[in-house]
């Protein structure tokens, strides 16, 4: 390989796109010459040239080149984009191989400033234009900083391009076009004609446009350059990444809810954000959802849309409470929330936001992170507290400061699946392992997202009213008012237990006598049901999943007789106005079960064995 005759001096953030067209038009050489020259055949097809090559360049392509050109191999890596790609996850996830390029890369199709294009008053510049810079290629670039004007997004004189295209240059056998000329094909190629580009000057701007295209405020220029300096080295490469993910999140959150988000834009904006978003409709009308969500995936081609949407996004990453104003714009009424296009980029994207999205999503879009690769387990989502001070029946003093004010819905559904989820967070996995956690026995109930779903929609009601209060009650138990309860010590100490038949004895002896000749029965079966009450005040969890070893072990006959008056005797020791007999004996039974309580907290005490009566079926 000889280098050439003559070369170029790339300029300040010049692109590879760029120094192509501009030493192509020097040696009146086409673009596509220069590469095969370079020897990186293997890299480009019959007549065009990928859009890969402006991601990366492996180190024999830089050192090619680089000879070709008279330049150094880090001059011409330098022409890429490979220097942002940690800070900016497109770039890596579109460099893999035989993927094709992210949709927030503009790689063949950049926007451009006409001023820069026309270049500074150097003789090269002069003859040859000025840079196309490798910032355009970035959707988050909207305007020229330096020239305090947005960036256009198409040539004035064909309209073009209409579609993202994966070809890093258009017409690349063409040579006889000037770099800032628009190179997109018009009209139809036949036999007798060849097809031939639009040659429209992109480095000279329509002579009505004052008047017709606003000029970005100084506010909005700041806006710009505070995105310009993630990608400043002065800027860890880990805070950049995670932001311009969450800027992306937050985006097309807004551009899928249009128009529940509307008023996070400045009015300027609105217009062109609506014209945005009806166009996206329009096209994914016809498409699957899975296509839809990719479609609202797509930032605007109009630098005026993606820069009212991206300042929204802004703002709204910038909320003090990010969850509240992200379940505003998540749940759709009508609709399950994991059903929403925005949830299915959500997931995209999960593991690249920053931790302070990810918490304030997970919840509210019913999406986790694995662990395990894409088939492992869900990830727990909070490690500021620990499942085992979560009772399986949520305490009813946190019920009524958090959940009485959500009416529509059962006290008992709500206190069972506020616990359920607060235990699921804590430890991952699906609700059905977080509720065997508590002990609560799947085959009697079952936890399903729809399922759920469909109960607060019948209500009336919003999940995420019960989202935002769970992590209130979740924030207090970060920093609670008083120490918290090991509760699952409590259902492993009580896991096959039952009252003692000598402490059950002494028990019932303590009864104060009753009038009358009718005596209660204080058999087995009431030992069991006293058992259970005992077992549901130390453990806070509900009757329907205590432990009824004595019951277990009784025939079956029995065992249905027992279950057939199971609820009557649950009732009458619960309800307020309950008979005299079941007043008293519930007394001793809390006074029994607050020492017991005490007794497993410290790890001292009576003993926790069941040690049945000869009499097992004893009335």
């Amino acid at each position: 390989m000889h280098p050439l005759p003559r070369s170029l001096e790339p300029a300040s953030g010049e692109s590879l796109v760029s120094y192509l067209l501009r030493l192509g038009h020097r040696l009146s050489l086409p673009p596509l010459q220069l590469i095969r020259a370079a020897g990186w055949t293997d890299r480009v097809q019959a007549h065009h040239i990928p859009g890969s090559l402006l991601l990366n360049l492996t180190g024999p392509e830089a050192q090619g080149f680089a000879r070709l050109t008279r330049q150094t191999a880090e001059e011409v890596s330098a022409l890429t984009l490979t220097q942002w790609r940690d800070r900016y996850p497109p770039i890596a996830w579109s460099s893999v191989p035989g993927q094709r390029p992210d949709p927030w890369l503009f790689v063949g199709s950049p926007r451009y400033c006409p001023t820069c294009l026309a270049g500074d008053c150097t003789p090269a510049q002069q003859l040859h234009g000025g840079p196309w810079r490798k910032l355009w290629h970035l959707p988050f670039v909207f305007s020229c900083v330096e020239h305090q004007t947005y960036l256009e997004a198409s040539c004035s004189r064909c309209g073009q391009p209409r579609a993202i295209s994966g070809r890093l240059i258009e017409r690349a056998n063409d040579h006889t076009l000037h770099p800032a000329q628009c190179r997109w094909t018009i009209g139809t190629p036949t036999q007798k004609r060849k097809s031939r580009a639009c040659g429209g000057r992109l480095d000279q701007r329509v002579a009505t446009d004052p008047y017709r295209r606003p000029h970005p405020t100084p506010g909005i220029l700041r806006f710009q350059q505070s995105l310009l300096a993630r990608l400043d080295p002065l800027t860890p490469a880990s805070d950049a990444s995670e932001y311009l993910t969450d800027l992306r999140l937050a985006t097309a959150l807004i551009a899928t809810t249009w128009p529940v988000g509307q008023h996070l834009l400045d009015t300027a904006f609105a217009g062109h954000v609506a014209a945005y978003v009806h166009s996206a409709s329009v096209n994914s009308s016809t498409s699957n959802d899975l296509q839809h969500s990719r479609l609202r995936d797509v930032p605007p081609r109009d630098s005026i849309a993606c820069a009212g949407l991206l300042r929204a996004a802004h703002a709204l990453l910038e909320a003090d409470d990010l969850s509240e104003h992200l379940s505003h714009l998540v749940h759709t009424p009508g609709e399950r929330p994991t059903r929403t296009p925005w949830v299915r980029i959500y997931a995209r994207h999960e593991n690249s936001c920053s931790p302070r999205f990810r918490d304030a999503a997970e919840p509210l879009t019913r999406t986790y992170r694995k662990i395990g690769g894409p088939q492992g387990f869900r990830a727990p989502l909070r490690d500021d507290y620990r499942p085992e001070h979560i009772p399986a029946y949520l305490e009813l003093d946190w019920h009524e400061r958090y959940f009485a004010p959500i009416t529509g819905i059962a006290p008992k559904v709500l206190r069972r699946t506020a616990a359920v989820r607060l235990v699921q967070w804590a430890i991952g996995g699906p609700l059905d392992e977080a509720a065997a956690y508590l002990g609560i026995t799947p085959s009697l109930v079952r936890f399903r997202t729809n399922t759920d779903f469909k109960r607060w929609e019948r209500a009336g009601r919003s999940p995420a009213e019960f989202e935002r209060v769970l992590r209130e009650l979740g924030a207090e138990l970060r920093a609670p008012r008083r120490p918290l309860i090991d509760y699952q010590r409590r259902r492993e100490a009580l896991r096959d237990w039952a009252l003692p038949p000598d402490e059950w004895d002494a028990l019932v002896s303590e009864l104060p006598p009753l009038p009358g000749p009718i005596r209660p029965p204080v058999g087995d079966r009431k030992r069991q049901d006293a058992s259970v009450y005992i077992w549901v005040q130390v453990t806070q969890g509900e009757h329907l999943f205590a432990p009824r070893p004595i019951e277990a072990e009784q025939p079956q006959h029995v065992q249905r007789e027992w279950a057939l008056r199971r609820n009557t005797t649950w009732y009458n020791l619960v309800r307020p106005d309950t008979f005299r007999h079941y007043a008293d004996l519930r007394e001793l039974l809390a006074e029994y079960a607050q020492q017991l309580a005490r007794d497993i907290d410290s790890g001292t005490g009576r003993s926790l064995t069941v040690n049945e009566q000869p009499d097992a079926h004893a009335q």
